[in-house]
């Protein structure tokens, strides 16, 4: 984990120099990119191995850019804005960002959030050789070598960590699973965090998978623990 690099976009120059004094101290290596064309750049180039992003950019919207990474990267995406609505969430992670970090933020709590990316990203790649080749239901399909997931034959488009959070589900289908061990298995986060990342990840797979997603089935709360897949296994 030291010696990554990690890229922050963010047009306030003090806030790159913040995030990047916390990243040096703890051994990663660092770069600030100020505009969302100089991130493209850098990313093309450098290949961080984590990428931390503004909403509000001088040329593109932070949303925007965040597709474009996702077009050439699958290594974690982070933001870090001022824009903090729930509505601003969904929208950041939908379009591929693994997490949402608002301003102002503790450096400490964004270092931990970054390590714990890290963690889990190395985790998740070397499990994919021990974990089943396929899950399945009667409707649902995961490849999970292959990171890919299909509905009635029908290819999904789920996020990485979409995709980690439904794979982790179906793994243990039948059972409840308590929100802070989803976080920690998913994210790597400690109980203590907060649970509306895993929230929006769950609203956003039910819609691309539930009949009715707003009375889901495959995917059930849990109430006062956190949620279960309730479909069978084939």
């Amino acid at each position: 984990m030291p010696g990554e690099l990690i890229l922050t976009v963010d047009d306030e120059v003090k806030i790159g120099e913040l995030v990047g004094l916390y990243l040096l101290k703890d051994g990663f290596r660092h770069r600030t990119a100020l505009s969302g064309r100089q991130a493209l750049e850098i990313a093309k180039k450098e290949q961080p191995s984590l990428i931390v992003l503004d909403v509000f950019l001088p040329d593109m919207e932070g949303y925007e850019l965040c597709v474009k990474l996702r077009q050439m990267t699958d290594v974690p995406i982070m933001f870090l804005t001022c824009k903090d609505s729930e509505t601003d969430k969904v929208v950041g992670l939908s379009v591929g960002a693994d997490d949402y970090v608002s301003k102002p933020f503790s450096p400490v709590e964004l270092i931990a959030r970054i390590k714990a990316q890290l963690r889990r990203d190395r985790i998740v790649h070397d499990r994919r050789t021990d974990e089943p080749a396929v899950l399945a239901t009667e409707r649902l399909r995961l490849h999970v070598n292959a990171h890919e997931a299909y509905l009635n034959d029908a290819k999904l488009e789920l996020t990485s960590k979409e995709f980690q959070l439904l794979s982790y589900l179906m793994q243990n289908a039948k059972r409840a699973l308590p929100a802070d061990r989803l976080l920690n298995q998913v994210w790597g986060y400690d109980s203590h965090l907060d649970t509306k990342t895993l929230k929006v990840h769950i609203g956003q797979l039910r819609k691309k998978i539930e009949r009715d997603p707003a009375n889901p089935s495959a995917i059930v709360t849990i109430r006062g623990l956190g949620y279960k897949f309730d479909e069978p296994l084939l």
